[in-house]
């Protein structure tokens, strides 16, 4: 089963690195594309928004297909979009080959996950998710300074031909390693929509979005922020990079061990409230090249430990339909990341870190006082249900 499972996680990892490594070569692909940073930035956002908007609807129909089937045409798809985005020489051809990318990524995600539950036992279901969700965290370890590198030593072009060869190997990988695995029945888009009337899991996916939305007004600029504020050269910038990813595959672990331990709300009660003070703090820290590694590593722990403990949560609303639930899920994270990295297109034009940052902390804020309020509902829910049974 953990074999299995980290297989996907390879998967995880390339989608990752093609979703991370964008924002680090940002001035790269600005200058050779001759286009303002800014607008280089939005790829991100028109990224984000398509994979938030086309994972339910792709879900829908591609529901009858067999998951294995649909696994190895994501990647495939994915592949080819990061070939295209090399050899894009303009902003619209580099924008459809980035559309076709997310296309393949909000394929993949949700099957993987959804997938993840059927192989773990329910208690072990919070780590099982979150060593899936590690090859997002690992990516920023691994695939995104070293795509940042490969974009300083040689070019952007050769960053995206790096991220294509990391889905061709998940590729490879589940093609040779995995075995079939039956579509769960085939479920409606106003099926999947109807979810959403429950209110306890909108405001739960809302809290999803916001978790993103805050994180993501930084992290889509934090290769040119830092080297703003702390004069860094590439070299130091790829090796932070790896700081935070490290920082963030921990935080995705201990996510996923407090959420089976201690349990979800802590969980996320906890992350949420390093983050909010990291992110207050980051303007002062960020003036050295030590505050800024000491910022990142909380911010990587804090930060990544949300995701584990949020899907562990989902699922258990109605583990029976948690591939639906999951899929509606990284639609909120991708609404996320592209709210956020919209308004920081904004906001790096006009205004400065501190700023920035202290937006990004209140938005975390009101995702906090979401969790505190959707805990409150599900309580008194449980408890009606308590009274109507006796």
């Amino acid at each position: 089963m953990w074999f299995r499972i980290l297989v996907l996680a390879l998967g995880t990892f390339a989608i990752g690195t093609d979703s991370f490594v964008i924002a680090g070569i940002l001035p790269n692909i600005a200058g050779g594309l001759h286009i303002s940073l800014a607008l280089a930035g939005l790829t991100v956002t028109v990224f984000a928004l398509v994979y938030a908007c086309g994972a339910p609807i792709l879900a829908t129909f591609t529901g009858s297909l067999e998951r294995r089937r649909l696994l190895l045409a994501s990647l495939a798809i994915l592949a080819l979009a990061n070939i295209l985005s090399a050899l894009a020489t303009n902003l619209p051809i580099f924008m459809a080959a980035r559309v076709l990318a997310a296309i393949g990524a909000s394929l993949y995600t949700p099957t993987a996950t959804a997938v993840v539950t059927t192989l773990a036992p329910e208690q072990q279901r919070g780590r099982a998710l979150a060593m899936v969700m590690t090859g997002l965290t690992a990516s920023t370890v691994l695939g995104v300074p070293l795509g940042v590198l490969i974009g300083s030593w040689l070019n952007w072009q050769a960053t995206l031909m790096f991220v294509a060869l990391l889905s061709v190997l998940a590729l490879v990988g589940v093609l040779t390693l995995f075995p079939q695995v039956t579509a769960p029945p085939t479920v409606t888009l106003g099926t999947r929509i109807a979810f959403l009337k429950r209110p306890e899991l909108l405001l739960a996916l809302f809290q999803t979005l916001l978790f993103l939305s805050g994180t993501q007004i930084i992290a889509t600029y934090n290769r040119v922020l830092l080297q703003q504020v702390t004069h860094l050269d590439d070299l130091a910038i790829s090796l932070m990079l790896l700081l935070f990813g490290v920082a963030g595959v921990i935080g995705g672990i201990v996510g996923g061990y407090s959420a089976d331990r201690w349990g979800n709300i802590r969980t996320l009660v906890g992350g949420l409230l390093m983050l909010v003070a990291i992110l207050f703090l980051l303007p002062w820290l960020a003036s050295t090249a030590l505050g800024s590694a000491f910022a990142l590593c909380v911010w990587g722990i804090a930060g990544w430990s949300l995701l584990p403990a949020q899907q562990h949560r989902l699922v258990a609303f109605a583990p029976s339909t948690a591939g639906i639930i999951l899929s509606l899920n990284s639609s909120a994270i991708y609404l996320g990341i592209s709210s956020g990295s919209g308004l920081g297109s904004l906001l790096i034009q006009t205004s400065s870190l501190s700023v920035m940052c202290w937006i990004a902390a209140s938005i975390e804020v009101f995702a906090l006082v979401f969790i505190l309020l959707t805990s409150r509902i599900g309580r008194q829910a449980k408890e009606q249900s308590v009274i109507k049974a006796a």
